[in-house]
């Protein structure tokens, strides 16, 4: 009898001491999954932040190049068209009604493509954006666009809107700039709506058109860009550089809506 207690007391020693065996293997193995987890998360942290630097710097690497290509156009092809026009106003009076007519004409010409010079110079090197914001930036750019006479064109701001900081604001309008583009050379549209919207917690910044659109799930695919060409692609890059949302609709015949939505943090942003 006592023999057979021994044996079972044996037996339950082994199972209580394999119960803590077990329990001290899986709170390893727990711990070993959360530090793996949290290695991993770290990874992906460090992944973002230097895939982030990178586009960051490939951002400024492209401003600076669109300000050398303001500059040239500002001193050297502007300098050109001043010297043709001084030209054409010299010759002299003396040549007939119809050779006057066109050198008048064309003197016209070169004054508008002057002004025009001066617009996209302007829109290039944000000379704009950084002396009067946002806002009056994406006024300017609606304006060149209405002279074209091909858009039937509105900005809208709604609430109040206050500055942000410089690069943030020259990163929206870049994205404005390549919704644009992209409406101009895909779109097929007449009408084109954009929209500010201000509040307390984020700035959202769409951009709609009544254009022959295409199938918004073919441009996102487990929240990566394909099929559709470098612009949406650029577009999100540089929304994932502000932390802001980015979505498309459209449907064939629908036209297109492309919302920014950045939160904001009071703290950074200039008073």
């Amino acid at each position: 009898m006592q023999e057979k207690r021994a044996i079972l007391i044996i037996f339950v020693v082994i199972i209580i001491l394999i119960a803590i065996l077990i329990s001290f293997i899986a709170g390893i193995l727990f711990l070993y999954q959360k530090k793996q987890h949290a290695f991993l998360n770290q990874l992906e942290d460090v992944k973002n932040k230097y895939e982030k630097e990178i586009l960051k710097s490939e951002l400024e690497v492209q401003e600076q190049t669109l300000k050398n290509i303001s500059r040239e156009i500002h001193d050297n092809i502007g300098q050109f068209i001043s010297l043709a026009k001084l030209h054409l106003n010299t010759i002299g009076s003396d040549i007939g009604a119809k050779s006057a007519e066109k050198v008048e004409y064309a003197v016209d010409l070169l004054s508008k493509a002057m002004d025009d010079l001066r617009d996209l110079s302007k829109s290039l090197s944000l000379e704009l954006i950084r002396g009067a914001g946002l806002a009056k930036t994406i006024e300017s750019q609606v304006n060149l666009l209405k002279k074209t006479e091909k858009y039937d064109i509105d900005f809208e701001i709604r609430g109040n809107y206050n500055y942000l900081a410089e690069q943030k604001e020259i990163i929206l309008f870049r994205i404005l700039q390549e919704a644009i583009s992209n409406i101009i050379r895909h779109a097929q549209a007449s009408r084109i709506l954009i929209v500010l919207e201000c509040t307390q917690d984020a700035t959202s910044m769409s951009i709609r058109d009544n254009g022959k659109g295409f199938i918004a799930e073919n441009f996102l695919a487990n929240g990566k860009t394909y099929r559709h060409g470098g612009g949406l692609t650029n577009m999100k890059y540089r929304a994932n550089l502000l932390d802001a949302d980015f979505s498309v609709e459209s449907k064939p015949g629908e036209g297109t809506l492309i919302r920014i939505t950045m939160p904001l943090n009071p703290e950074n942003e200039p008073n």
